[in-house]
């Protein structure tokens, strides 16, 4: 924990700054698994990916007058569940009533887990609060990238009416491509990239790979989706790792920088290329991403391989997690979150 709140205000910006980052395997907590072991994973280093683009500006926006995602209203420390649950009744959220198409998903981003959601001992508990928690994180997310794309379709519009970019727009989108590891005038391939993620297959995964957030990761380190790092410091030390393992679980400042660094990932790491391709053809068909279909694009993301891709498929089957995907945040802050801090 000490050396958690040492890194955890540089953890963000030393990631995208210098870090030779390996996303990879799921440790899978089961209940009786889920605190005081983190399983054996048996890591084997796939692939490395450098995250670049330090110069990256989301809010460097090169369009003038489209619509930027909205500012956020955030808790900055949620430490009880029943406070938790305390602030889903002040700003209404009901996860059933979201899932019926009847309500948007309030601007609420909680900044940690609560240090006791280990004691929701019923399992439907569990998972409505997990999921009211991470929904508002991912649709986040997901707005901050839609936002790079429309930007982005916009300048490639440009390009083939044979109009030259600004120089403005010339830095914004070599910034971009350095952001997303590649060139900038390869703009199909941009595009591939610069892309939502699926809601429900993010809130599996996120269910899998943090034990529906009770894992020591998650609890102390922000940690959602279990990316790991082999450089020394920026993350946890499993309590059980191989004999040659040296890789730590990466840990975050908060919940949404391990969102945005899991949809940078599938966005970015040349392990997931096909999942992008079909994340494509699935935008080219007019048809809804289908997140049975994608996660098995996804199959480098564990060493457990195919059993990960049945493993993920059956959250999403048995929480209806595709209901979901059509959630969409409220255009904007509203007063009901006076009491809450703006950031």
């Amino acid at each position: 924990m000490k050396n958690i709140r040492i890194y955890q205000s540089a953890l963000w910006a030393l990631m995208f700054f210098c870090t030779s980052v390996l996303y990879s395997d799921s440790p899978a907590f089961s209940a009786d698994n889920r605190l005081d072991s983190d399983s054996t994973m048996g890591v084997q280093k796939i692939v490395d990916f450098k995250i670049s683009g330090s110069n990256f500006n989301r809010g460097n926006n090169v369009i003038a007058g489209e619509v930027k995602p909205q500012n956020i209203s955030s808790v900055s420390t949620i430490f009880s569940v029943e406070e938790l649950h305390n602030q889903f009744r002040t700003v209404s959220f009901d996860l059933a009533t979201v899932r019926q198409g009847k309500q948007m998903v309030p601007r609420f981003f909680a900044n940690r887990l609560p240090n006791d959601l280990k004691s929701l001992s019923n399992s439907a508990d569990l998972k409505r609060t997990f999921f009211q928690m991470v929904l508002p994180l991912i649709l986040k997310v997901n707005e901050e990238i839609l936002a790079e794309r429309q930007q982005l379709f916009y300048l490639r519009k440009k390009v083939l009416s044979g109009k030259n970019l600004a120089k403005r727009e010339q830095r914004w989108l070599k910034n971009l491509a350095d952001h997303y590891g590649t060139i900038p005038n390869n703009l199909n391939e941009l595009i591939l990239r610069v892309d939502a993620v699926s809601p429900s297959l993010a809130l599996a995964q996120s269910a899998e790979e943090s034990g529906w957030g009770r894992s020591r990761f998650a609890l102390s380190g922000n940690a959602l989706f279990g990316q790991k790092t082999w450089n020394k410091g920026l993350g946890i030390i499993p309590q059980k790792r191989d004999n040659n393992g040296r890789y730590e679980v990466l840990a975050f400042p908060s919940l949404l920088d391990s969102v945005r660094s899991y949809a940078h990932n599938l966005n970015a790491h040349r392990a997931y290329t096909k999942f992008r391709k079909l994340r494509a053809e699935m935008r080219l068909s007019g048809s809804p991403l289908n997140p049975y279909k994608l996660v098995e694009a996804l199959k480098k993301y564990s060493e457990r391989r195919g059993n990960y891709v049945l493993a993920i498929q059956k959250i999403l089957r048995i929480d209806n997690l595709e209901e979901l995907d059509n959630a969409y945040l409220e255009s904007s802050p509203n007063r009901r979150y006076r009491g809450l801090s703006e950031s």
